[in-house]
């Protein structure tokens, strides 16, 4: 089994009563025996310090992928509807901390920032990798696709592993239309081709 994956998921509705949540992804991969995860909620800036700091502890090192789950906006990351994390906030708290790491941000339209901006958050937290959307996602599409994403990012061995299976014939229409990129810390930056559009189900935005 490759990396481990710290999930941190931030709260989707604000009616508690509804339960859309990326657990069920994890769980699914976790028994099909492809990776090992930890999850965490976190509801305010606290909440995602303090699981940050301990995510970076040494006992923690083999979860070598960040999955960091909710609402977003370009370079920001929604919480709640109250409470938002700036990149570049995100970037001091662990600045040099996150050497090699591989970061997944499943969040609506995160990865809509110039290539510039985004990979001097890589050059701050020392990070290998930064991937996620830059457009508004459903649920359905996204699901399918973390499937196949988290997979790759924990046991891809090879440093573009991640853009060569989305970028794949059968992947690469979804990529497009999720608006999925990556950047990497070379400066490096990879998009999939424009595809046609599919009707989108219900958006996390």
């Amino acid at each position: 089994m490759g990396r481990g994956i710290f999930c941190f998921e931030g709260q989707w509705n604000r009616d508690l009563r509804k339960r859309g949540s990326v657990l069920p992804t994890l769980e699914l991969l976790e028994r099909l025996g492809t990776i090992r995860f930890i999850h965490k909620d976190v509801a305010t800036p606290d909440e995602l310090w303090f699981y940050l700091d301990r995510w970076t502890l040494r006992e923690y090192q083999d979860f070598t992928v960040g999955f960091f789950a909710m609402h977003g906006e370009p370079t920001r990351l929604c919480l709640t509807d109250w409470h938002s994390v700036e990149l570049d906030e995100l970037a001091d708290q662990l600045a040099g901390k996150l050497e090699g790491k591989r970061l997944f941000f499943g969040s609506c339209s995160v990865m809509n920032a110039t290539t510039t901006t985004l990979q001097k958050f890589l050059i701050t937290t020392g990070a290998a990798m930064m991937c996620g959307y830059t457009r508004q996602v459903g649920w359905v599409e996204s699901a399918a696709f973390e499937t196949v994403l988290l997979d790759v990012l924990a046991n891809g061995q090879r440093s573009n592993s991640v853009e060569l299976r989305m970028g794949s014939a059968h992947w690469a229409q979804l990529s497009a239309y999720l608006g999925f990129r990556i950047v990497y810390n070379t400066g490096r930056a990879w998009r999939a081709e424009a595809a046609p559009r599919i009707p989108a189900q219900s958006n996390r935005a």
